[in-house]
């Protein structure tokens, strides 16, 4: 591996998502405090989506992935940002905890290095500009282009999105769009995705479903590989150039959504429906999923999070019902039972569903 940290908190901490302007201004204060104790400080501009997020932080590990993983941002001395993190490690008698506030765009990260939490608060936080300000809806979802058409799968952290997107890839004309999170914009009828990150931060226990990504995961920046194995820990991350996966012509930046798949894991439901408006809204409104490991919570038990989507800051419940009816109207919509088939049969029925979208 090119390099490997090991964080103290190797999963989202708990979380306040509407502190006071009060509350932010003495946790801003408790922060620049500590960046302010010794010469590690490091700050720098992001670009998400036209959005500037600025992180300020102690810890290289998280400045060198946050660099690593977004389009850069104009710098720090010619543009005021957008939103701005805070993330200190090192702060004598707090626990490990995340806070935000939506007035000014404000979040800070207390005594945790992992960086799956920092990057997904800011995702949410561009999304907090975006879906208001500009009419860009944000989901966490995948996305892959194949037969021409772009397929989206919405569905929670570690149930099988890369995987079946990364599937659709190996199809002969499949590219790969996003992993994790996409910026849709809808005009005359037709749902566009576009990216979200300039690297990939991926679960580097894909390796089990594709064996042939190991040499390219010992090229990139690791988090929490345990004993150099990428699959012993389910939540261990790497920072990846999706370029590197199949070469530039299999990437690509925009697409047409035409179907979108929803997935979820029990012993009797079918393996695949096809949804309505109506019914899909409602299934991704109340966001009922099964914790895995690095998701937050009790591993193994079942939550609730609405639109499979923890990184929305602010939950904007009829905006977001909204644009969800706007995608449906382009897109056709299944939902997939991962838990009565295996991962061949899933991707069988995907490319199915894809071949004959409209």
């Amino acid at each position: 591996m090119l390099s490997n940290y090991i964080t103290d908190v190797k999963g989202r901490v708990e979380a306040t998502k509407d502190i006071s302007v009060k509350e932010r201004n003495e946790l801003v204060s408790l922060a620049e405090a500590k960046l302010d104790e010794d010469f590690e400080r490091y700050h720098w501009n992001a670009n998400i989506h036209g959005i500037a997020i600025r992180l300020h932080t102690n810890s290289f590990h998280l400045y060198d992935f946050w660099v690593e993983n977004w389009f850069p941002a104009p710098r720090t001395q010619t543009i005021l940002p957008h939103g701005i993190i805070y993330a200190v490690k090192g702060v004598a008698g707090h626990e490990p905890h995340a806070y935000y506030n939506h007035e000014t765009r404000t979040a800070i990260f207390i005594n945790t290095e992992y960086y799956g939490q920092c990057k997904s608060w800011a995702l949410g936080m561009a999304a907090d500009i975006l879906e208001t300000q500009h009419g860009v809806h944000s989901i966490h979802g995948s996305c892959a282009v194949v037969f021409g058409k772009g397929m989206v799968i919405i569905a929670p952290t570690g149930t099988g999105k890369s995987t079946h997107t990364w599937g659709l890839m190996q199809l002969p004309d499949g590219k790969i769009h996003s992993d994790d999170w996409i910026f849709l914009t809808y005009k005359k009828g037709l749902a566009m995705a576009d990216i979200s990150e300039r690297k990939f931060y991926l679960r580097t226990d894909m390796v089990k479903s594709f064996p042939k990504l190991e040499p390219i995961l010992k090229r990139c920046k690791c988090e929490n590989v345990e004993d150099s194995d990428f699959a012993s820990f389910g939540n261990s991350r790497c920072i990846l150039d999706p370029e590197w996966i199949a070469g530039p012509d299999k990437f690509i930046e925009r697409a047409v959504v035409r179907a979108v798949i929803l997935l979820r894991r029990d012993e009797t439901s079918p393996p695949e429906v096809r949804l309505s408006t109506d019914e899909a809204i409602k299934i991704l409104e109340k966001g009922k999923y099964q914790v895995l490991a690095g998701a937050g919570g009790n591993t193994g038990g079942f939550n609730q999070e609405s639109y499979y989507n923890p990184y929305l800051l602010v939950r904007r419940k009829e905006l977001q019902n909204c644009f969800f009816g706007k995608l449906f109207e382009s897109a056709c919509c299944y939902i997939l039972n991962t838990g009565v088939e295996g991962v061949e049969e899933s991707q069988a029925r995907i490319r199915h569903i894809v071949k004959e979208a409209c």
